[in-house]
């Protein structure tokens, strides 16, 4: 057993110290002084004998909360954190415990745990043909080590996944990671302060525990097929597979090819298995979907004469970028027009003129087919579904071996796709880019403060959360990515980064502040997801389509994504709010952190004790 199997661990740190008596030479002179003693500075303790006598240590020391301790004030004590998950956010977490803030070093004792084989999340889940991000390459990348050397404007999957592994193996951020290891339980013990985690490895169980448990989980890893009659039961005879769980070692070519869907994955797996030899092409959808490029590579990158929807830069751009400062102004420039960008999403004349130019966009590339048009063109606002670029997808259906039906699928035969306007499509093959399960719901029981209860059940129905990243009764639990988050617009990763430091304050806060737990108080989780819903009634994310934003509803509230920009969403997560949460710490008393009543840094000869003096100020006078 670990330590953090059994009570928790005395409240003693490991650099508490004996206090000793004044020397001679330190004490204080009976006749009056002109001027206050120096007190002996040292690191190891200091030398009060009246902070002797009234100080505790070992096992009983906080018998009784209000006497003297010997630790100095905000003595951190250790914290044990699991991270569930090696994709983009466990490992910001790792960066920020190993390298961002050296201080964490003492502090965290960090164990990430991966289900898959190796690092990538869902980098590594999705490998199907013409995998690629939709957010330019260069704002797609961990903040601490951005990528100079993308080779298109757009990176595909497999190069993302190939710079997260080279970044792990260069900071070493894998150094606390356990792969192939599946969290199956999470239960929250009140009276020890800690989690118990359960995972499971080779078939075999065991235990956990921890201070802090972080759900880095995403939301784009667990598949979600489709419920067809027929498809998956064995009526089926041809071969099946799922853009998620893609099967490489099927020969496409040549093939009648059913793909249902026209989501991100679904739109970029259509043109790859049109331009394959001999193939048949059929794309089930269930309604149109924006496919728009909103400021054109070219755009971004200065080239007024490049209409390419996915150019490769340039070895001179690459060579430049390499510079941090150049590189600095590329990735400031994307993101400064992205942002920018955010305001068509707000209803009313924006979008509309936003809708007339991505349609008229998407009618050129459609040949102004106007059956095409009917199906393909939104009529609901720009951006109440997920807009994606999508090169080559549009053009695709002017292929002769590409078609398109929005008719409903009603059942799979043997041989073919049925849908319901009577039609049957004979095929060899169904590929279904039916996207995944983002209901936001834990896929196993993570049981908090009310026993009775756990969070999948509680978010059956609408999830929610304080600022996407924690739940009231769920102590000392905090999410990446969770509802309500900033996955609408930017740069994901960004939001991940600040989301992350938000973390590490709260666990320092803990440390060095004696606090066993904290979690939102509900009624003011209830006031962040009411504000937020009033927020999204004037963007188009409440507009009049279905979509994954709330849960496949046309009339469901917002779930997914954060009711606001993203600069609010910075600004909010930049500092804590106390306030805003229960705290309970390991004593009655909560001041008991001031310890001996000095601090460590005043008893460093190195520290200037003056630090704090300011310099005269200039009045400034106004012409």
């Amino acid at each position: 057993m670990t330590a953090f199997e059994q009570t928790p661990e005395p409240r003693v740190a490991a650099t508490d110290t004996i206090v000793q008596p004044l020397s001679p030479e330190a004490q204080v002179s009976r006749s009056e002084p002109t001027e206050l003693p120096e007190l002996p500075r040292n690191i190891n303790g200091i030398t009060n004998a009246a902070a002797a006598a009234h100080s505790q240590t070992g096992p009983g020391a906080t018998d009784d909360p209000f006497k003297l301790s010997s630790d100095y004030a905000y003595t951190p004590r250790k914290i044990k954190v699991i991270t569930i998950g090696a994709g983009f956010s466990g490992l910001i977490m790792a960066h920020k415990f190993q390298h961002r803030f050296p201080e964490m070093r003492d502090i965290v004792e960090h164990t990430i745990f991966e289900a898959l084989h190796d690092v990538g999340g869902t980098w590594l889940m999705n490998n199907y043909p013409g995998v690629q991000c939709d957010v330019p390459a260069h704002i797609y990348a961990f903040p601490f080590d951005p990528n100079p050397n993308w080779s298109r404007f757009y990176a595909s999957g497999a190069e993302i996944l190939a710079y997260i592994k080279a970044t792990v193996k260069k900071w070493d951020l894998g150094r606390d990671i356990q792969l192939n290891t599946r969290v199956v339980g999470a239960e929250w013990n009140d009276e020890t302060g800690q989690w118990r985690v359960t995972v499971e490895h080779q078939g075999r169980r065991r235990d956990e525990y921890c201070h802090v448990l972080i759900s880095s989980q995403g939301v784009l890893v667990h598949e979600n097929w489709p419920s067809i009659p027929g498809l998956r039961d064995g009526t089926f005879k041809g071969h099946v597979t799922h853009s998620a769980r893609w099967d490489h070692g099927y020969d496409y070519s040549h093939k009648r090819i059913a793909v249902i869907g026209n989501g991100s994955s679904g739109i970029q797996i259509v043109p790859q298995m049109a331009r394959l030899p001999g193939t048949d092409v059929q794309n089930f959808i269930r309604g149109p979907a924006w496919v728009y490029y909103r400021a054109p590579p070219s755009k971004h990158l200065g080239r007024d004469l490049d209409d390419d929807p996915n150019p490769a830069y340039t070895e001179d751009e690459k060579k430049r970028f390499r510079d941090p400062e150049q590189h600095l102004a590329h990735r400031k420039g994307i993101v400064s027009r992205s942002n920018k960008s955010f305001y068509v999403f707000v209803k009313g004349d924006n979008n509309r003129e936003g809708m007339r130019l991505a349609a008229a966009q998407m009618a050129e590339k459609l040949n102004h087919d106007p059956v095409l048009c009917s199906k393909l063109i939104p009529k609901w606002e720009l951006g109440c579904r997920r807009i994606t670029p999508g090169p080559g997808y549009l053009e695709s259906f002017l292929r002769p071996n590409c078609h398109l039906t929005d008719s409903a699928i009603t059942h799979v035969s043997e041989r073919a796709v049925h849908t319901a306007d009577g039609r049957a499509y004979e095929c060899d093959v169904v590929v279904c880019a039916t996207g995944f399960d983002v209901s936001h719901r834990p896929r196993y029981p993570i049981v908090g403060r009310n026993k009775a209860t756990d969070l999948a059940t509680e978010w059956a129905d609408d999830p929610r959360s304080y600022l996407s990243v924690a739940v009231p009764e769920y102590p000392n639990y905090f999410l990446m990515m969770g509802p309500n988050c900033l996955g609408g617009h930017g740069s994901l990763v960004e939001s991940l980064n600040w989301t992350g430091d938000y973390f590490v304050k709260w666990i320092r806060k803990m440390a060095t502040e004696d606090i066993k737990y904290v979690h939102p108080k509900r009624h003011v989780a209830e006031a962040f997801l009411r504000t937020g819903d009033e927020v999204h009634k004037t963007l188009v994310w409440t507009g009049s389509c279905s979509s994954w934003y709330k849960r496949g509803k046309v009339d469901g509230r917002v779930t997914a994504l954060f009711g606001g920009s993203a600069h609010l969403f910075q600004r909010i997560l930049s500092e804590l709010r106390p306030e805003d949460f229960e705290i309970e710490y390991n004593t009655a008393n909560p001041f008991r952190f001031m310890g001996n009543g000095f601090t460590a840094f005043e008893m460093d000869e190195k520290s200037d004790l003056s630090w704090y003096v300011e310099k005269a100020e200039t009045l400034k006078v106004e012409a």
